[in-house]
């Protein structure tokens, strides 16, 4: 199980391009790579609440304390599952063919 932090992509900021000049909207874009690095990038994404989009600028960070404690706790979930289904395989197979 890796308990490093790992580095997750989080929706960071929105952009607004509608019925703006180029000159407007190379700003913005500049004062995002300014915050967020050259890497970040750009996704069309559905509002959750109605059927239209907005452009979502998206920055690869570290997971937070809470993502990795949350992380960690499913994979040791999984885990233990994956346990319980070998040891009842092993007991189903020992019990057919002896052991």
């Amino acid at each position: 199980m890796d308990r490093e932090r790992k580095m997750v992509s989080r929706e960071v900021s929105t952009l607004d391009v509608g019925y703006r000049s180029l000159g407007s909207l190379l700003e913005d874009i500049q004062n995002l790579i300014s915050q967020y690095g050259a890497e970040a990038r750009v996704e069309k994404r559905p509002y959750s609440y109605s059927d239209g989009e907005y452009v979502a600028v998206l920055a690869v960070l570290p997971e937070t304390d809470k993502e990795m404690a949350h992380r960690i706790a499913k994979e040791e979930h999984w885990q233990a599952q994956q346990a319980l289904r070998d040891r009842a395989e092993f007991e189903r197979l020992k019990a057919k063919f002896g052991g």
